[in-house]
């Protein structure tokens, strides 16, 4: 990959951002678009321009060789790719869930099974013990999670072409979905790619704890739909996956957090300091993530759940920017995508300040504690200047630990 890929990953995320800012503007009645419509462009940038593209490029760069890479036309797979986005950006944003937005989300489809296919046939099959194990069963898992989670739109489509959107059975799809993309394959590959980050720099988590936490959590996935479904006039038949469910991720958190080594933080105290405070917020956020799920299984907590849209938002916010894009964001600056300039510096400030503020504003206001309308657009203002400022630093430098070349 070369600057123009990495940069091209961090220029959606400055669109999802700018689209996220104008949903809270008081500005947005004024525009010739639709409020729904803006919603779609904005979560479906997300997945498919942000986290997807990053994904790409981090998967290819540290699991397939150069040869590999011009063998499985990867780049010709990511060019058709961001050309296909745009296409879903421009699509979702003028008429919401049309003809050409479908077209263009079945296209992203179809190069997301060639990119999975190449990945798993590139990749080879890591030996119990050998390196690269752990990581390869997390990211190849999460893989094949993307490709079932694919079902579901087809159930959406069916539903919707039949009058049936916006009933219980619609959202049940939505949220399926959903909840295979962000707490299956995206955290998957996330999972994976930070135990590949430990490897690299020596330090030596219990692979038979981290292969226990790969079990529960994979074993989890499936009854955990039941989660998302607990809101529904029908939980009564999901009360028991649903806690069984839980069980599994408490104990799949448990042992991720024994796997880890105590000496941890020293070891990667010599690392760049906003990776390593990146990392800080990724731990913090994927354990409040799973604790707030697995809240979620009883009565007291359902209310928060799946009634209050404040306090969802926040969760999926948690989840997709502290979980995951914050992940990414260190492994980028681990790559060199990212340098230490004056522009990244006051940009990764922005961005943690935007979000931190932004969570506590949208807790607070679920809670019926506190609540700032202004804050919060302040705050969505915060990490969309932040995240210019990342794409302005990369301009004109070369990056480093990549095999992909235009």
């Amino acid at each position: 990959m070369t600057e123009n890929w990495n940069k091209i990953s961090l220029a959606f995320l400055f669109v999802v951002a700018i689209i996220g800012t104008l949903l809270r503007s008081p500005y947005v009645a004024a525009l010739p678009l639709k409020y729904t419509n803006l919603v779609h462009a904005h979560s479906h940038t997300a997945f498919q321009g942000w986290i997807y593209t990053i994904m790409f490029l981090l998967l290819t760069s540290t699991f397939i060789t150069k040869e590999q890479i011009l063998k499985g036309r990867y780049y010709l797979q990511f060019k058709l790719t961001v050309l296909i986005v745009l296409g879903v950006l421009v699509s979702f944003s003028l008429q919401g869930y049309g003809l050409y937005s479908i077209i263009f989300s079945t296209l992203f489809q179809v190069l997301n099974y060639w990119f999975i296919y190449r990945f798993l046939k590139d990749s080879g099959q890591a030996k119990p013990g050998s390196a690269n194990f752990i990581a390869l069963r997390f990211i190849k898992t999460g893989l094949l999670l993307g490709v079932l989670s694919t079902i579901m739109p087809f159930g959406i489509g069916f539903l919707s072409a039949n009058g049936q959107s916006g009933t219980e059975l619609y959202h049940a799809f939505v949220y399926t979905f959903m909840h295979l993309q962000y707490n299956g394959w995206f955290l998957f590959v996330a999972l994976g790619l930070f135990y590949e980050f430990l490897e690299k720099n020596n330090v030596t988590f219990n692979l038979i704890q981290a292969n226990l936490f790969y079990w529960f959590f994979t074993v989890s996935i499936i009854p955990a739909i039941a989660l998302s479904l607990l809101g529904m006039s029908f939980s009564k038949y999901f009360i028991l996956p649903a806690y069984f469910s839980a069980l599994l991720q408490i104990l799949g958190l448990l042992f991720f957090l024994l796997s880890l080594p105590r000496k941890t933080a020293d070891v990667l105290r010599h690392k760049a300091p906003w990776l390593r405070l990146y990392l800080l917020v990724f731990l913090a956020s994927f354990l409040v993530k799973n604790i707030l799920q697995i809240l979620s299984a009883f009565p007291a907590f359902q209310i928060y759940a799946f009634n209050n849209k404040l306090v969802i938002l926040a969760y999926l916010h948690l989840t997709l920017i502290g979980a995951i894009s914050f992940l990414f964001l260190a492994l980028m600056i681990e790559m060199k995508w990212i340098v230490a300039d004056i522009f990244a510096s006051f940009g990764n400030s922005l961005l943690l300040l935007g979000f931190v503020s932004t969570e506590l504003i949208l807790t607070l206001g679920g809670l019926g504690l506190y609540y700032s309308h202004q804050i919060l657009l302040t705050g969505s203002i915060s990490m969309t200047l932040g995240i210019l400022l990342l794409v302005i630093s990369r301009k004109n430098r070369t990056t480093q630990n990549s095999h992909i070349q235009l």
